[in-house]
């Protein structure tokens, strides 16, 4: 099976070379796969130095707490940031700077304001949380110092996504995945922290420097200029993307914020640890989607509907050329990768093969969700989401209940294919082309 696996592989890489927009697409996704090895390499090396210095218990906590963060700094965001890429991403390739920079000023505002009002609700109730939600009273440390990151994370994503619909992919991966965990190590090496509280502490003077840093870079590449703003544009577009993050992060964080009420702590860890190895996969689509997301929204925006669906159609096909050789190494040394943060984590093998085997269908089916968000068919994607979030929701409960961590691991994975089987559908229907075609292999056809 895996010899015929690495032959297909090699076929379509034959095929894609051939084909010269499949090759520029290969090459820019070829830089932005480099740029997001760089982060997922600085995000696996935080991982195992927070799991090193704290431990399988400390560890699970900070993860929890991290969960939360995740979460809420996604809703104080109100689904501005796919706002700023697509908009971004059209205003730029028109030459319309005024409004370039309108959008992202305008919009960083008003993100921080909301940020750190939720941000004071959150530091005023840590010990509420922590004791009603979670019976943990040890997250309130961890959980007090990290919600205080929440607004240097939501408006350095503003600024991140921005970069992206500029296709300053270097600048937009390291501000978004990349400051953040080398600021965290080195202040790791340099303090030496073994609390979760610690931890979470130097994580957010990690988030304010990389928000510093975000505002310098945005500087340098729109310098400041007239600004131009349509509010009630951007208002009708966020409302439908932001019911559409806040579930989606439901179904990414879901299973450990459950698992957070029902585990303890050291499944904690090594549920955290296996969710956060798993996104080694998902990190090809990231780096793939750094380049196309833009492409979408001008190709769709211009009506060249031939060129988005050939586009996408390859998209796909780069995605799995790249995924398939990692998911097979992961499937046979789980034990060996989970070893790196410490003995204690090797129980999640399982785990970790489960949500490897999630990340990899949302793959195969393509950018079926940036699809239709760069078209403009926000509510079809709130409504798919919404579905498949409810989901998640009713799977945690019930399999992390029975199951414990293993549990969480198949509702997360079961949640991600679903919701893209789902997309894939809503793609076909509206734009006419069904990303899933590489998985027919008519190969042949291969945008002659």
């Amino acid at each position: 099976m895996i010899k015929k696996a690495l032959l297909k592989a090699n076929d379509l890489k034959t095929r894609i070379l051939t084909n010269k927009e499949s090759r520029e697409l290969l090459v820019d996704s070829s830089l932005a796969f480099i740029v997001r090895v760089g982060a997922a390499v600085a995000a696996f090396l935080m991982n195992v130095f927070v799991a090193r210095y704290l431990g399988i218990n400390a560890a699970g906590l900070f993860f929890l707490a991290f969960s939360v963060l995740q979460i809420v700094s996604t809703i104080v965001r109100f689904g501005a940031d796919n706002v700023v890429l697509r908009f971004v991403g059209i205003y730029s390739t028109e030459d319309k700077w005024g409004f370039v920079r309108g959008i992202v000023y305008y919009t960083s505002v008003l993100i921080l304001v909301i940020s750190i009002a939720t941000t004071g609700l959150i530091l005023f109730f840590s010990k509420d949380i922590s004791v009603y939600i979670f019976q943990k009273i040890d997250l309130e440390p961890s959980l007090f110092w990290i919600s205080i990151s929440i607004p240097c994370v939501a408006v350095s994503t503003i600024i991140g996504m921005a970069l992206q619909g500029l296709r300053r992919v270097f600048y937009s991966v390291a501000i978004q995945n990349i400051f953040i965990p080398i600021f965290l190590i080195l202040l790791i090496l340099v303090f030496h922290p073994h609390s979760a509280s610690a931890m979470g502490f130097y994580y957010f003077i990690a988030s304010f420097i990389t928000l510093v840093v975000s505002i310098i870079l945005w500087l340098m590449v729109v310098p400041n200029g007239p600004r131009e703003f349509d509010t009630k544009l951007i208002i009708e577009n966020c409302k439908p993307l932001w019911v559409v993050a806040i579930l989606q992060q439901a179904i990414i964080y879901g299973g450990q914020f459950i698992a957070g009420i029902y585990c303890k702590p050291d499944i904690l860890g090594q549920l955290a640890v296996a969710q956060r190895t798993s996104i080694l996969i998902s990190f090809i689509g990231i780096a793939v989607n750094l380049v196309s997301a833009p492409k979408f929204a001008a190709f769709y925006s211009q009506g060249k509907m031939l060129e988005l669906k050939n586009y996408s159609i390859n998209t796909t096909k780069v995605m799995i050329l790249f995924a398939t050789p990692l998911l097979l190494f992961i499937y046979m040394f789980p034990n060996v990768i989970l070893l790196i943060f410490g003995r204690d984590f090797t129980g999640g093998a399982w785990m970790l093969k489960v949500l490897c085997t999630g990340q990899y269908i949302n793959l195969i089916t393509g950018s079926v969700g940036y699809l239709l968000m760069m078209s403009g068919h926000n509510k079809e994607f709130k409504n798919i989401t919404i579905i498949s979030g409810i989901i998640s929701i009713i799977l945690n409960l019930v399999l992390v209940n029975l199951y414990g961590g293993i549990g969480a691991a198949v509702a997360i994975a079961l949640s991600v294919a679903i919701q893209n089987i789902l997309a894939l559908k809503m793609v076909e229907k509206k734009l006419g082309f069904n990303t899933l075609a590489i998985i027919t292999l008519n190969l042949k056809n291969f945008n002659k």
